[in-house]
């Protein structure tokens, strides 16, 4: 298991305390996981934009000219000699450049290509970046009629409409910076850096076509036809992926304390996470036979992995009250007060779970669930405080944070700024 970021402990009930949400005259949502379109946010994203296009400048010119300069050190030295023997009879025989005047040139040959190859590879990007925002909103009148459909008929209503919401945030957002984005001047387009501008707009526009495809989804499976059990993989992947954290975090539990009653817990507890497995499978059976409504079983795997973070945040809490040393107390002020802030690196889906039915692994893609997850278009949790439990919320549905950095709680310890340090 990879370490992720430690959470930070929240109210009672292992939740974040829900925020505002609301809608400003762009329909755009402000809230917990939501990049806030201020003019000030505008600003800043505009001065970081024209800060990089400068470095890409000053890096593409310095390309040119050293690259410029490798390439004529190996001709200007024949050429001198050439011009001494003719105009000044210096010499009797025109003596060629020392080899490593010619390797400099081919390195000066080498520098300039690459240059070229950024050039040409920016404007390609630039075409595909253009491409695919068509396509996106080519599309975006059937998502919109689709999801209208959906609320409509009262399917996971509170749910769907917060990820419509984020979506059409993360649209905002984009459908601007693509407004703003031009190509990159002469010099610009030598340098690496250029690329990147591009690069985000590419990899926002594919979190857009992955929330469309939710919607998409969604009609599908709300409708239970032909294609709703690959829908149903896809939004259980998230859940399975907690369970099987969930179980690490339990390993960590019983390495790090020695308390016969909190062991007893964790192996119950280890118990549990096992019968939720099987309540998942379970699930996916009703559903098949019709014992249980689509809306209903998506409300039903969000209660399971609710309850197994509730019950992990207890036995954390308990193991970590129980540890009487500095250490000890240290690491449950952090629980209980300062936490540690997200980063996507410890936040996000790997995309991948294992599946004991088929006994193999099952790719699926996190960005494209029905239900929210941190993958999910127009969630930006980057610098958030940690929940206990990693979810967050917008309005008043979860939005679901892979809780793998929990058991840094048990096994780190603190840095002066209050964050986690690799433990002793």
């Amino acid at each position: 298991m990879s370490a992720g970021r430690v959470a930070r402990a929240a109210r009672p009930a292992f939740l974040f305390g829900a925020p505002e949400y609301r809608t400003n005259d762009e329909g755009l949502c402000q809230t917990w996981g939501v990049e806030n379109m201020t003019p000030n946010t505008i600003n800043a994203q505009a001065a970081q934009e024209n800060s990089r296009r400068s470095w890409s400048a000053v890096r593409g010119c310095a390309r040119l000219v050293f690259g410029l300069f490798l390439v004529l050190v190996a001709p200007v030295q024949l050429a001198n000699v050439i011009y001494d023997q003719a105009f000044h009879g210096i010499g009797e025989a025109v003596d060629w450049p020392n080899w490593t005047g010619w390797v400099m040139a081919l390195c000066g040959v080498g520098v300039l290509w690459r240059g070229a190859g950024l050039r040409r590879a920016g404007r390609q990007k630039v075409a595909l970046i253009a491409e695919k925002w068509a396509a996106l909103e080519s599309q975006r009148t059937e998502v919109e009629r689709v999801f209208s459909a959906l609320v409509g008929a009262g399917n996971y209503e509170s749910a769907l409409t917060a990820r419509c919401e984020l979506a059409r945030a993360e649209r905002a957002r984009v459908g601007s910076r693509i407004a703003e984005h031009r190509s990159p001047g002469f010099f610009a387009s030598l340098s690496e850096t250029s690329s990147g501008a591009g690069d985000e707009l590419l990899a926002q526009m594919e979190r857009l076509a992955d929330a469309d495809t939710a919607i998409m989804a969604a009609r599908d499976f709300f409708g239970l036809v032909p294609g709703w059990r690959d829908v149903w993989k896809t939004e259980v992947g998230p859940i399975i992926e907690d369970l099987d954290v969930l179980d690490d975090v339990a390993d960590t539990l019983e390495s790090v304390t020695t308390d016969a009653r909190i062991l007893m817990e964790v192996e119950a507890f280890r118990e549990r996470l096992g019968d939720d497995k099987d309540m998942v499978s379970d699930l996916g059976k009703r559903l098949e036979g019709g014992q249980v409504g689509p809306a209903q079983a998506l409300e039903e795997l969000d209660r399971i992995t609710n309850e197994a973070r509730a019950r992990t945040a207890e036995l954390i809490e308990a193991t970590l009250a129980a540890d009487a040393s500095a250490r000890g107390r240290q690491r449950y002020a952090r629980w209980k007060n300062v936490g540690i802030k997200l980063t996507a690196a410890n936040a996000e889906y790997d995309a991948a779970y294992w599946s004991e039915e088929a006994d193999t692994d099952i790719e699926y893609n996190p960005a494209a669930t029905i239900r929210l997850v941190a993958n999910s278009a127009g969630v930006d949790f980057e610098g958030l405080p940690a929940p206990a439990t990693g979810v967050l919320t917008a309005g008043r549905s979860p939005i679901y944070l892979l809780p793998m950095y929990l058991d840094r709680y048990l096994t780190e310890d603190l840095d002066e700024a209050g964050e986690g340090s690799s433990s002793t």
